[in-house]
């Protein structure tokens, strides 16, 4: 090995690298390896973390994503997430001693009695850079080796970028290299561990005018709306692969060349329209945007020269020339867009009723250190679970996808 090589080595974060190269082509791995994870019918799962998991409550996507894809199992989830949180509990602690926050965090995963726990720590711990790895992936193995109980499923995610929004806002150029080696870390610890990894930090791609992406954080730390709708997307396709293309091809006689994704029936209808019974295999999630990635493309060949309108319910959703028809339009809005909006309405207030429940503002008062004077209180938390077990309700009934109808008409004007 060349001398410069070997004096390059002697850093502890390149030496680092160096190992990492060596091994991801080998396929050493676990996202990569592990590609038949899923949930299954009866699961509970937990999603344990810092700031990231706590405010994903805000948003719903992830917990939106996770159970759209099994519609037809029975899955709850349970976000037990703490901003400033550590591998150590550290924010839990509450005005107890610091060690007392790991207990705590034990007593949070207890609550939530999962089958199967997303786990998601290492922002914070990565401003610490160089000097707090080994401590940082010591401290996470002892969580794991806490939450891995029975035969309990983990699943690891990297922290996500940071992002450079400009003046005032500061550079993230440097905690962006902490955190691209805290995830390589991560990413060694679960393949050694054999625990699916989804690696956030490198899929996920920050604003930039150059590329005219969209800013995903709202600070430059924090994901925003669509950064969540992002990380959803991004945690779903590395666990469960699947194809999120929806397509269907027909002849104007209403004969189905091609179904992806979605059923369908075509009928002739008395005014030579084209009626559409469709049944998609899973919702997809509302477009943001501009992005209609996951809705249906229809394709109708042989029409004849004219323009044709898509309707649902009499009101138009698309119109086309017969050429553009031929080639295939992607809808940028389907009937399955607004049950899924619906689907996560549900699902974020089932994690607000759960979040006061088990997080209320009078903590201190309920059950901590001043709990003889309101104490009482405790009693009423309970009380939560029949709002919560509605909500559960709705979203096993929303998740399904449910059938509709399109029309496709000729119109007048605008030969094609």
């Amino acid at each position: 090995m060349p001398s410069n090589c070997c004096s390059c080595l002697r850093h502890p974060f390149a030496r680092f690298f160096f190992i990492v190269s060596c091994l991801v082509p080998l396929g050493i791995e676990s996202g990569h390896a592990q590609t038949s994870f899923e949930l299954k019918n009866g699961d509970r799962v937990a999603f344990l973390g810092d700031t990231f998991v706590e405010r994903a409550i805000r948003f719903g996507h992830i917990e939106t994503a996770l159970a759209a894809r099994w519609p037809d199992r029975n899955i709850v989830f349970r976000n037990i997430g703490w901003s400033g949180d550590s591998v150590g509990g550290r924010a839990r602690a509450f005005f107890d001693p610091i060690d007392a926050g790991f207990e705590n965090l034990k007593s949070h995963v207890q609550l939530a009695d999962p089958s199967v726990v997303f786990v998601c720590y290492g922002a914070m711990a990565s401003f610490e850079g160089e000097a707090g790895l080994d401590a940082f992936i010591r401290n996470y193995n002892t969580l794991l080796d806490t939450v891995a109980t029975g035969d309990r499923r983990l699943v690891m995610l990297s922290p996500t970028p940071r992002e450079a929004l400009g003046h005032p806002m500061p550079d993230p150029t440097i905690q962006n290299q902490n955190l691209k080696v805290y995830t390589e870390a991560l990413r060694l610890l679960a393949s050694k561990r054999g625990i699916p990894f989804v690696d956030l930090f490198s899929t996920l791609v920050t604003s930039s005018a150059a590329r005219q992406t969209k800013a995903i954080t709202d600070n430059g730390i924090h994901l925003n709306n669509y950064g969540y709708t992002l990380a959803a997307e991004r945690i779903v396709q590395a666990l469960a692969e699947y194809s999120s293309v929806k397509r269907l091809s027909l002849d104007k006689d209403g004969a189905v060349k091609e179904a992806m994704g979605i059923s369908a029936s075509v009928s002739i209808d008395s005014d030579g329209g084209l009626g559409l019974e469709l049944q998609d295999e899973r919702l997809s999630l509302s477009p943001l945007g501009g992005d209609h990635s996951q809705n249906l493309e229809i394709a109708v060949t042989n029409l004849p020269r004219g323009n044709y309108r898509l309707e649902y319910d009499g009101k138009a959703i698309v119109t086309g020339s017969a050429q553009k028809w031929k080639r295939g339009i992607q809808l940028a809005w389907e009937p399955s867009n607004e049950q899924a909006e619906e689907l996560r309405a549900a699902v974020n207030r089932k994690n607000e009723h759960f979040f006061h429940q088990w997080r209320p503002q009078n903590e201190t008062y309920i059950r901590g250190f001043r709990k003889h004077e309101q104490g009482q209180n405790a009693a009423d938390l309970p009380k939560f679970d029949p709002f919560i077990e509605a909500e559960e309700m709705k979203i096993s009934t929303l998740k399904k996808p449910q059938a509709y109808r399109l029309t496709l008409k000729r119109v007048k004007g605008g030969e094609g």
